[in-house]
């Protein structure tokens, strides 16, 4: 259906007078659509093509310490949570130079012009005459009722996740450079102990390495699931990959009395990929294999060039039970038991998001356990700042 634009939409000051909105909810009222509303946990507005309420629910009443939906009747988002900046433009919300820069404001636009999107919104709020920060993810989704054009607007309160996530990050930061600093004494520590202790220096020196790499992993798993992890592109050899990781994982605690051998690799191109994810992939999946390897057995790497890119493998001759096949690669569930790990599922967040690739496994009595990562021979990125120079 075609709406003509009204002046609501030019003008962002424009509102309805108090007989329109009200037959407004009353035709929402009869058409029983605040019951299912009222179900939903999420704050939900109803807005009319000036961004008025016609219709809020029981939460959005909770949060405005309003006792009854007619106490919102007409008034804007911002001004229902006591935005600080609400009522400062000469238009009330969406009007003052300050909501200009409003996630919110701009996703009601977007879906007056038949739109639907999500956006963030990050707002203060007065609460009893205190400030208080909201993060919220906004949804606004254009609806008709009766030959006119509404806004289901809901709201998700993220200040949880926001702040989880600068934690992570600050986290990251300073335990990474803890770490690292620790790592580099440890390698000029044992350049300089008397032969007796050469022994122990080595083995300090590596346990550092291994926890500098494991903190690594988990932070740029968590920025892969927030989508803040950014490629860093270059030509790689496949082989030179391969290598790598089995250099990494010959001093590995898991690899003592178990070998790496790298048997083939006919992938004589270079890739442009990501190095340092594709070398966490297949560590991932080398991890696997040695912890499922009995002792004295062999963790065998390998790749080879496919029609359009390498497929790399790691193999080991332990096989998976079918109970534990057909959970693989879910987030929740690790190889290594109850709260240990996300392995598995991290291999399918770098390989399928981020490097282009696929992960797919085999288990077989009599044949052991093989899985595989195939990755193109270029990653092929549409949004610039997805990469890094």
């Amino acid at each position: 259906m075609q709406y003509e634009e009204s002046t609501c939409n030019r003008d962002l000051s424009e509102r309805l007078d108090p007989a329109t909105v009200r037959r407004q909810f009353e035709s929402f009222i009869a058409n029983n659509c605040s019951r299912f509303m009222d179900a939903l946990p999420d704050l939900v507005l109803v807005l009319n093509r000036c961004r008025q309420v016609v219709f809020a629910n029981e939460s959005v009443l909770g949060l405005a310490g309003a006792d009854d939906v007619t106490d919102v009747l007409g008034q804007r988002p911002g001004e229902v949570v006591d935005c600080i900046h609400a009522r400062i433009g000469k238009g009330g919300c969406g009007t003052s130079k300050f909501c200009s820069q409003c996630g919110a404001l701009s996703s009601i636009l977007s879906a007056l012009q038949q739109q639907r999107n999500v956006k963030e919104c990050h707002i203060l709020r007065n609460v009893n005459g205190r400030t208080e920060a909201m993060d919220l993810q906004v949804h606004s989704v254009p609806f008709d009722l009766d030959g006119e054009l509404y806004t289901i607007f809901s709201v998700k309160d993220i200040s949880h996740e926001m702040r989880r996530r600068a934690l992570e990050r600050i986290f990251f930061h300073d335990i990474l450079n803890l770490a690292g600093g620790l790592k580099g004494l440890a390698s000029l520590f044992k350049e300089d102990v008397p032969p007796s202790l050469a022994r122990d220096a080595e083995i300090f020196h590596i346990s550092l390495e291994n926890l500098f790499e494991e903190v690594e992993t988990q932070r740029q798993l968590m920025a892969a699931e927030s989508g803040e992890l950014c490629l860093e592109l270059g030509e790689h050899a496949p082989r030179d990959i391969l290598e790598s990781v089995i250099e990494t994982y010959r001093r590995h605690p898991l690899s003592y009395g178990r070998s790496l051998q790298l048997d083939s690799c006919s992938a004589n191109f270079p890739l442009l990929t990501d190095a340092s994810l594709l070398r966490r992939v297949v560590g991932n999946m080398v991890k696997n294999a040695l912890e499922a390897t009995r002792s004295g057995g062999t963790v065998n790497l390998a790749c080879a060039a496919g029609a359009n890119g390498a497929t790399f493998t790691v193999w080991n001759d332990a096989v998976i039970p079918e109970d534990m096949q057909l959970k693989l690669f879910k987030r929740s569930h690790s190889t290594k038991g109850k709260g240990r790990g996300l392995g598995t599922y991290s291999m399918l967040l770098l390989s399928e998001r981020y490097l282009g690739g696929k992960v797919s496994f085999e288990s077989r009595d009599g044949e052991g356990t093989v899985f595989r990562i195939t990755v193109p021979a270029r990653i092929e990125v549409d949004e610039p700042d997805a990469v890094k120079e």
